[in-house]
C-alpha cells in the first residue's frame, strides 16, 4: 500500500480505495460522483407540462361553463323583456281604445 496515494471512496460501491486512477478498481466506475441534474430536469419539465396543461385544461372547461351560464343569462333576460314589451303594447292599446271616440258613420 502506497502511503502517498489518498484514500477515496467510491460513490457506487462504498469501497475504500487508495488507487490513484480516475476509476474504482473494484467496480470500474469513475470516482467522480454523477450530478444527476438530466433527470432531474426532465422529471420537472415533465411535470410542469402536466401542470401546466391540466391548468390550461380547467380554464378552458371554466370558460365553456362561464359561457353557457352568460348565454342561458341572455336568453332569459331576453325573453322577460320581451314578455314585458308585449304587455306594455297591449296596455298601451286597451288605453288608446278606451280614450279614442268611437267611429262614427258620417258621410
Amino acid at each position: 500500500m502506497d502511503q502517498d496515494a489518498v484514500q477515496r471512496v467510491c460513490p457506487h460501491c462504498a469501497r475504500i480505495s487508495y488507487a490513484d486512477g480516475r476509476r474504482c478498481p473494484y467496480c470500474g466506475r469513475s470516482f467522480r460522483r454523477s450530478s444527476g441534474l438530466l433527470p432531474i430536469a426532465a422529471m420537472l419539465a415533465v411535470f410542469a407540462a402536466v401542470v401546466l396543461g391540466g391548468v390550461a385544461l380547467m380554464l378552458l372547461a371554466a370558460g365553456r361553463e362561464i359561457d353557457e351560464q352568460l348565454d342561458r343569462e341572455v336568453q332569459r333576460v331576453e325573453r322577460e323583456l320581451e314578455r314585458n314589451f308585449d304587455g306594455i303594447q297591449r296596455d298601451v292599446r286597451e288605453e288608446l281604445d278606451r280614450r279614442l271616440p268611437e267611429p262614427t258613420a258620417n258621410p
